[in-house]
């Protein structure tokens, strides 16, 4: 009977212990609701909802890298192209050595709706590798950003004069890289847009000049018409004070007429036609093989140094072979270049350019792009430039 109570006991000690253990138990909390991410499909492929708002962004970009190389020997060789320490395409330098090159951009787009219109915020983040830094980290920069509030947009980013078509993705002045001339420039502005990638569109542009000290913006303004067949536009540009003086500086002005005509017999080829005139040289134009190059003959013993063409008119003309290899052809010819800051031609100083080069895309987002250029100005001798590019895109 003892033995008997005493093992009651015990299982009646062992239960209230227990109890009591259970009643001071931590009860694991529900887990919150997850928000998922979601596709936002307003503004085409790649943008999803941040999690928690109705913003939409998008994140992409790309790496390539590259390797060039250059005829071009000294001052007596018209000079090439290749990708320089200014992260785009500049004058080779005079010897014969390999240019390499690699380069990292990541872009960010974040769009709303809102009741005046798509509210945007964009930036670029970029670092760029070649023959000066090629043996240390490229630095990382914010390469252009601006926001933007239905047709209404100001930041820094490629100038107006730049763009032609709408409905192109391919904005460039001709569908090659880098041999040819198209007046890519960056400006911080303040623009005002309208219309999309069919019908009328247009764009006025009030830009911060270069190198000039005074409160007067430079005004750049386009119109343009585009359609099934391709589109056409007109772009003029007025520089406030080209010579870059406070006081008494003149003013200049530029115009551009293009036209892009897609091949209806040939799914994916277009012939892209571009005419540039300069009324001096100023901060807009195409550019060209002698823009910043010092002339030297016996009408200037001293030197002097060289601008804008007078005029110029470049065509290219893209092949899409298949799906995967498109082929380009391309040329352009520069009339006589302004002393650099006037008004004034030098005869004799014309020059052309000729450029091959082709896109093959064996993989999706993998490209491999090989490019060979011929420039020839008037008094010098020809330079073969190119380079073979490998370029991963997101």
């Amino acid at each position: 009977m003892k033995i008997k109570s005493l093992i009651l006991g015990s299982a009646a000690a062992l239960l209230a212990v227990s109890g009591a253990r259970a009643a001071d138990a931590v009860m694991a909390p529900e887990p919150e609701p997850v928000d998922y991410v979601r596709v936002c499909d307003a503004y085409g492929a790649g943008f999803f909802y941040i999690p928690g708002t109705e913003t939409c962004l998008s994140i992409n970009g790309y790496v390539w890298f590259q390797v060039g190389a250059t005829s071009r020997q000294d001052a007596n060789d018209t000079p090439g192209y290749y990708y320089n320490d200014d992260h785009d395409f500049g004058p080779f330098a005079a010897h014969t050595g390999w240019q390499t090159g690699s380069r990292v951009r990541i872009n960010f787009d974040a769009r709303s709706e809102t009741e005046w219109g798509t509210l945007r915020g964009w930036m670029r983040l970029q670092a760029s590798w070649d023959q000066q830094s090629k043996f240390g980290d490229g630095p990382v920069g914010i390469d252009q950003a601006f926001v933007q509030l239905g047709g209404f947009a100001a930041g820094y980013g490629e100038s107006a004069w730049f763009y032609q078509f709408n409905n192109s993705t391919l904005n460039y002045g001709s569908f090659s890289w880098g041999g040819l001339y198209y007046g890519y420039t960056e400006r911080a502005q303040i623009r005002y847009e309208f219309g999309g990638k069919t019908g009328l569109y247009g764009a006025i542009s009030l830009e911060d000049p270069k190198d000039e000290l005074n409160y007067m913006p430079n005004v750049v303004g386009r119109i343009g018409y585009g359609a099934a067949w391709g589109a056409v536009a007109l772009t003029g540009a007025y520089d406030h004070d080209r010579t870059g003086l406070a006081v008494g500086g003149d003013a200049g002005w530029a115009l551009s007429g293009s036209a892009l005509f897609n091949i209806p017999s040939m799914p994916g080829s277009a012939l892209k036609i571009i005419g540039y005139y300069n009324g001096s040289d100023s901060e807009y134009g195409p550019g060209g093989p002698l823009n910043g190059y010092t002339l030297t003959n016996a009408a200037f013993p001293g030197g002097v140094d060289l601008g804008q063409p007078e005029w110029s008119v470049l065509a290219s003309f893209l092949y899409q072979a298949t799906p995967d290899l498109g082929l380009i052809v391309s040329g352009q010819y520069f009339g006589d270049a302004y002393i650099a800051g006037g008004d004034d031609t030098v005869n004799g100083t014309s020059a052309w350019a000729a450029e091959v080069s082709a896109v093959w895309t064996p993989v999706k987002n993998f490209e491999v792009r090989p490019e060979i250029v011929y420039t020839k100005a008037e008094h010098l001798d020809g330079t073969v430039s190119g380079f073979l590019r490998f370029t991963r895109y997101f």
